[in-house]
């Protein structure tokens, strides 16, 4: 048992790691060269703390990684449309690339946060999901139902 955390390192076949969400973004980043997969909780404090960039640092001194041979995926979660947040939020620049307003409303887009630090990284090859949890009733959304499952991504080397 590896216990509770945002993120987790995989370098070993036959191992399945998991990530659960209801809004949040699942990420895996995967080095198709050297084999290693990293599953990240990307929710607005992780994001906002690097956790993105904190793991592709582990990745790099733990196992040479290269932005150049990685392959990021962003799974559904909750999107601009969905996302209303108030104006302290704001009170941090970081969020700025993030914050639409529409209609006197704040909405936040963590996607584009996430894009942000993946061009700053340099990884180029990378899928989003085009899903909402909060607009689809096939996902778990703790902004939409309050009290509510999760969903995961898991991973596994083979």
């Amino acid at each position: 048992l590896l216990g509770n955390g945002d993120g987790i390192l995989i370098a070993q076949k036959n191992i399945i790691g998991l990530i659960m969400v209801a809004d949040c973004n699942p990420i895996l980043l995967f080095d198709t060269k050297h084999n290693v997969l990293a599953l990240l909780h990307g929710g607005r404090v992780g994001l906002q703390k690097g956790i993105i960039p904190n793991a592709l640092k582990q990745m790099q001194e733990k196992f040479n990684t290269n932005t150049s041979d990685l392959f990021a995926y962003v799974g559904p979660s909750i999107r601009a449309c969905c996302y209303e947040v108030g104006e302290e939020i704001f009170s941090d620049c970081f969020f700025e690339t993030g914050k639409i307003l529409q209609q006197g409303k704040i909405f936040l887009d963590l996607t584009a946060i996430i894009l942000k630090q993946f061009q700053e990284a340099n990884i180029t090859n990378y899928t989003f999901s085009p899903h909402c949890t909060c607009c689809s009733s096939a996902y778990f959304s703790y902004r939409r139902d309050r009290k509510c499952g999760r969903f995961g991504l898991f991973a596994s080397l083979t």
